[in-house]
């Protein structure tokens, strides 16, 4: 029997599409975003843009104003330090957790990841979304081990928050190659079973990810 598609509304589509215009940075922080011109674009009325809206302000993604409409959530310092101040925690947890429950076929795929991961960051045409992705898929097949599915979630909403700022952190010289001998040492430490350094190994990657962009952010205020 044939698996009946899911039926997408208007508002779910518009919430997709400005979600990604938000993480891609087409939509720039502090942008004002112009309902009407969203709505033309996409093709619908303005009620699915404002639902699409309110849904993205409780992921901290916009700002809604009473009268003046929505403008793109900014970055600050005291944003980036409080998702991080966070995510260290939770995610050095997940390691943890993960790395009890690592079975050799577990091994074997996160090695896999990590030849794609080299491929991506040497293509002459390195692709910056393809790497972004390798990298969440990488992180997250991690934090999913741990067989903890509220931790998880909480833990993918606010890489979804700090998505913008890994952006920053991106197209600075030699940070990707950087990242991606951490990840190196990440599967290392867990094959060997040493839960609780590869905890503290994963928290000092995510400190240093805040600081390289926190550095970047004072130099160019404007990110």
């Amino acid at each position: 029997m044939s698996k009946i598609p899911a039926i997408v509304t208007a508002s779910e589509h518009v919430y997709v599409v400005l979600k990604q215009w938000v993480l891609s940075g087409e939509l720039a922080p502090g942008e004002k975003i112009d309902q009407d011109a969203v709505a033309a674009r996409l093709g619908v009325s303005k009620m699915p843009v404002r639902s699409a809206l309110e849904k993205l302000a409780a992921q901290d993604l916009v700002v809604l104003h009473s009268h003046r409409g929505a403008t793109v959530k900014g970055l600050s310092e005291e944003h980036l330090d409080d998702i991080y101040l966070v995510r260290c925690q939770l995610e050095g947890l997940a390691v943890r957790l993960a790395t009890e429950q690592l079975g050799q076929d577990n091994l074997n795929v996160l090695r896999d990841m990590l030849h794609r991961q080299d491929a991506l960051a040497h293509h002459p045409n390195a692709d910056t979304e393809l790497i972004l992705s390798a990298n969440r898929e990488f992180h997250m097949y991690i934090y999913g081990l741990a067989r903890r599915p509220v931790l998880l979630g909480i833990i993918e909403r606010l890489w979804e928050q700090s998505e913008r700022y890994r952006r920053i952190l991106l197209v600075q010289p030699g940070m990707v190659d950087g990242s991606l001998n951490e990840h190196r040492h990440l599967v290392e430490l867990m094959s060997r079973g040493k839960a609780e350094e590869a905890s503290r190994y994963l928290e000092e990657h995510n400190r240093k990810t805040q600081k390289v962009v926190l550095n970047v952010m004072r130099i160019q205020p404007n990110n």
